[in-house]
């Protein structure tokens, strides 16, 4: 009984946030910058009444890019902060959907999506350049895998934490090319040979599963 009460109350509930919204924007009075919003905050609702990870979804995704477009439209900002901004309230939408169900997927795009719109973000500034800049988008996804690493190491295990490491390290050798402690001939012969020796790669992946196929058959001898 309950559950059918539930299931009257959800397209209720949604059918009086699109009659509000419509009914608004037929005596003219602009919707536009908020209705993004308007329609999370319903999702929202319905899942706290059909307690659906759909809806919450959908909900928190469509709530946190509501606020950016409303913010994006009410202070006017450039295209590059609002692309940058958009892709931090994604990544804080899946977040917030992790910590609210625990489960491990979400931590991903979570982290690594603000990450990304971070570094975008620094540099779309007045007095920062991408030129002098662009290592920082290694340092961030860098932090993005470590924050991972420390919130789900017993579904991913060392393999962020590794990925982690050596982004840092790009990163590093990245800023000392930049500030001229390293020379960029170096990077164009290290590119040279990688152009070169890049299937080698191919043959350390059959080796290890030639060697990880004989040992697993000696376990079972």
């Amino acid at each position: 009984m309950e559950q059918n009460v539930r299931k009257g109350i959800v397209p209720g509930i949604i059918l009086i946030g699109i009659g509000i919204l419509f009914l608004l924007n037929n005596f003219r009075i602009e919707v536009g910058d908020w209705i993004v919003l308007g329609i999370g905050i319903i999702f929202i609702i319905a899942y706290f009444t059909k307690k659906q990870t759909g809806f919450l979804i959908a909900g928190l995704i469509l709530s946190y890019i509501g606020t950016i477009i409303f913010l994006n439209n009410t202070l006017r900002i450039s295209q590059e902060k609002f692309g940058a901004l958009f892709l931090i309230a994604l990544g804080l939408a899946f977040l917030t959907i992790y910590f609210m169900k625990k489960k491990a997927g979400f931590i991903i795009p979570g982290f690594i999506l603000p990450a990304i719109g971070a570094y975008k973000f620094i540099i779309s500034m007045d007095k920062f350049s991408n030129r002098d800049l662009w290592p920082l988008i290694f340092m961030t996804l860098a932090a993005a895998f470590l924050l991972i690493f420390l919130f789900e190491y017993k579904a991913y295990g060392a393999k962020p934490l590794v990925v982690s490491l050596i982004l840092f390290g790009v990163g590093v050798l990245g800023f000392m090319t930049v500030r001229g402690y390293i020379d960029t001939n170096m990077w164009k012969l290290l590119l040279g040979w990688l152009r070169k020796l890049w299937p080698v790669l191919f043959i350390i992946a059959g080796l290890m599963l030639i060697f990880k196929n004989m040992s697993e058959k000696r376990k079972v001898e």
